[in-house]
Parts: structure tokens; sequence; C-alpha cells
């Protein structure tokens, strides 16, 4: 699998080959390697080869569930004859044809860190040569990603990423949650969502955008978010706590442009008060009913105007609703070759893959697959689903 006589190539287009080589080896027409998060309770897909969808969406697997992460809490291979939407966590799978899978464990030391597998659009049985040559090739590439010093980087990535944005939000009593921050291009941004309790059983949600990119709107970023939840503490007005807020940047963070949308509920969630500063509304969702942009109005961006006034206004989403959170990386984008950049476009995309009927991670799923391109986002994205965890789907 290793050619000592090919051109160097940077370790993420090398990976990309090694998994075409594994792919190829297999006959196979996927190959997928998802590593352990930080945590060490979930799967994320880092690398691909035939099936580029599974990075863009994200979807975790966490571990002991599902065809994946029954092999990370074994370390034991795994074939599946028939892949159905009930025997695979992420959707993906099965909704791009895929009929049958072959996985195997990446170890280290003995310790299973992430697993490798492959697929095919036609019915196949694989065999026993089949997961013996497929965990040969996956110790090959356990041996490279060691040796390339990628664990390392992704770890080191992941506790920064983990440290500004979580994997899984916080689990809240009556409500489905989900999201994503996927980056710019594989750069850092100043993109960020949060979800965290306030006193009196109330539930503050926050989707937020500093403007550029690189490590230094990710460093600013994170003291905003940390600034948030502070005064969340102290004022109940989310309108008042983005006034603090834009007096905190205007005075410490000088020359840094913020939007902020700040929501704030409590049981049973079926309305939230909420304050824009600069930011898009949020979608809303009904089960028995359309689909639109909140009636929210826009104030001043963040760092602009210090002493703008800002509004609170009531959303109702009534027991059967779900919102939609996001920054405008998920919707400024090109939907045709060539041809301009259209939110309005992206907002209507977003509308129609966005259903109350799904739980708020298929919600996610559906979202970035349907908006995201191939090649990779020009601007990070974060993404929030929040849906009431008593509906029906």
């Amino acid at each position: 699998m290793m050619s000592s006589t090919r051109p160097k190539l940077d370790p993420g287009a090398e990976l990309r080959q090694l998994l075409t080589s594994v792919r190829e080896s297999l006959g196979a027409d996927t190959a997928v390697m998802l590593l352990l998060d930080a945590t060490g309770s979930v799967l994320e897909p880092f690398a691909s080869s035939g099936l580029d969808v599974t990075l863009r969406t994200g979807a975790r697997v966490p571990v002991g569930q599902g065809f994946a992460g029954s092999i990370v809490a074994t370390g034991k291979p795994r074939v599946l004859e028939q892949v159905t939407e009930q025997n695979v966590v992420n959707p993906v799978l099965s909704r791009r044809g895929l009929q049958s899978l072959l996985g195997v464990p990446l170890l280290r030391d003995g310790t299973a860190f992430g697993v490798l597998h492959v697929g095919s659009l036609v019915p196949r049985t694989f065999d026993g040569s089949d997961v013996e040559q497929l965990e040969k090739l996956a110790a090959d590439l356990s041996s490279w990603f060691m040796d390339q010093s990628l664990a390392e980087h992704h770890t080191a990535a992941l506790v920064l990423q983990r440290s500004l944005i979580p994997t899984i939000p916080p689990a809240i009593d009556g409500l489905d949650v989900a999201g994503r921050y996927i980056p710019a291009e594989g750069d850092l941004g100043g993109d960020w969502y949060d979800v965290f309790p306030l006193p009196g059983g109330r539930v503050g949600f926050v989707m937020g955008d500093v403007l550029g990119h690189g490590l230094q709107p990710a460093v600013v970023m994170g003291r905003i978010r940390s600034a948030l939840r502070s005064y969340a503490l102290v004022e109940e007005s989310p309108a008042r706590v983005l006034q603090m807020l834009d007096k905190k940047i205007s005075h410490f963070e000088s020359g840094t442009l913020a939007s902020v949308l700040f929501a704030v509920s409590h049981p049973p969630f079926e309305s939230f008060t909420m304050s824009s500063a600069g930011h898009w509304p949020p979608l809303v969702a009904q089960t028995d009913g359309p689909t639109s942009s909140a009636d929210v109005p826009t104030d001043a961006i963040l760092g602009l105007v210090p002493d703008v006034v800002r509004t609170d206004t009531e959303v109702e989403i009534g027991p059967r609703g779900s919102l939609c959170l996001f920054t405008d990386g998920l919707i400024e984008q090109r939907f045709t070759p060539g041809g301009p950049v259209d939110p309005d476009a992206g907002l209507a995309l977003v509308t129609r893959s966005f259903s109350a009927r799904q739980t708020a991670e298929s919600a996610c799923i559906a979202i970035v697959s349907d908006l995201l391109p191939e090649q990779g986002s020009p601007d990070d994205v974060a993404l929030l689903v929040v849906r009431r965890a008593a509906d029906d789907l």
C-alpha cells in the first residue's frame, strides 16, 4: 500500500490517496476512516474516498451504537450484508445507496482509536479473506497515521475546537438538540453555537459569527462566548445581554465585528425570547404547517454602535415546532457552477431541507448534505437545531 518512490504529498492528500487504494484493493465503492473524538465517546468521520458527503455532514456515531460504533466498542471486525437505516447510525450510508459494509478497528497498542470501513453499492458478501485484507490495510494505515503525527495534530485541533464548541450540545430535559461547526476548507473561523442552562430552569441558545478567518477570530470568539454566558447569568433579557456584550467588544476587542442571535426559553419550550445583533433570523418549522423565517428585528451588528437600542422578540413555536439557527456561511454559497453567491437561494434550500418531523440530528445531516459543496465551504458554518423532545416524528 505504501510507496517510497511516489511524490511527497501533504498528509491530507496522501491520506485520501491511501483510502482510494484501500477501496480499490477490496473492489469496493467507498472507504471511510472515522476517529474517536477527544472524549472517546463518539466517532467522527476524518477522511473518505467515494463518500465525501460523510465528511460534510459530520455525522457522529456514539461508541457502541450502529455499525461503526459496535466495531470500536468491541475491537472486532464486522460485516453488514444489508444496510438499512435501522442498523446504521449515519443515514447517509443507506441514502447514498450502499448495500453492504465491511469494517475493522484501527488499533494503537491493541486499543481501538477509530474504524476503517469499506462499502459496496451492490449486494455483496464480504468473506474471511476480505476481512484479513482489510485488517492488514488498517494496520498499515494506523502505522502511517502515527508516523505522520496526524494523531497529535488531530487531537490538538479537537481539544481547541471542543473547548470552544462542544461536539454534542448538553442534554436538556424536554429538548432534542444537535449542532454542527464546519471550518472553512480546513481553516478555523469565528462562527459558533452554544447551548447552556440558566437559573430558574431557563436555557440559553446562541448563534454567532466573529468576522474573519484563522486562529485570531477563533480566540476572540472564545472570549465573546464566555462573556455572553456571564452576562446571561445576571440579565434575563437577551437584548440587554447583547447590549452589555456590545460594550465589552467595543472597549476590549476594538476593531472586532460580530453578529449574534441570542435566545432564551424555559419548559415547556413553546416560545423563545430572542434578540438579533445583525444576524439571520432562525427558521421555525411546524409538523402541521410550513417552515418560515421567524419575524425577528435585526438590530446593529456588535462592535459597530455600542449604544444602540436593542429589542426582545417573542417567537412562538408551539408544542410541535422546531428551530433552526445558522450562520451566513450556510446560505451564502454558489448554488450554480460559476454563478453568484445567492443567500436567497440558500435560505430557500434550507427551508425545504428543514422539517419538524426530523430529529435534530437528522435535520442537521439533511441541511448540510443539501447545502454545502463537495469541495468544501469558502466560509465556516455553524448550525443548531432545537426540537421539543416530546414531539412525535
